[in-house]
């Protein structure tokens, strides 16, 4: 009779382990909106992310642009005083021959007037 004694199920047997059964699905549910509230966290941070990071690069990238631009045009303005200072150099030259040439004849000119004089 022990043996039929302990297979007998009584009602407070099933009402204890439908009580404790229901506790454990309790902290399971409690356990699963956990996740799901950590879950809708992290979404809203990634999405944060996502719209900084789409809202920088087109900004990055104008700017970038506009630097390469401003660069060219500075390039262009380079080659520009280059060949400036080019040809200010070769009218330089031109000039300082050209003196030259004046300087001699104003010295020929003063030795044959000096000259002139003394004989």
């Amino acid at each position: 009779m022990t043996a039929a004694a302990n297979d007998r199920v009584t009602n407070t047997n099933l009402q204890t382990q439908i009580t404790e059964l229901s506790a454990r699905v309790n902290q399971i549910a409690c356990g699963i909106d956990d996740i799901k509230n950590m879950l809708k966290q992290v979404e809203e941070r990634v999405r944060k992310l996502e719209n900084n990071e789409a809202g920088a690069h087109p900004l990055m990238e104008s700017k970038i642009d506009a630097a390469w631009r401003k660069i060219d045009e500075h390039e262009k303005r380079l080659e520009m005083l280059t060949q400036v200072v080019n040809k200010l150099d070769q009218s330089n030259r031109l000039m300082a021959w050209l003196g030259g040439i004046l300087g001699s004849t104003v010295l020929i000119w003063l030795v044959t007037q000096i000259l002139g004089v003394v004989k």
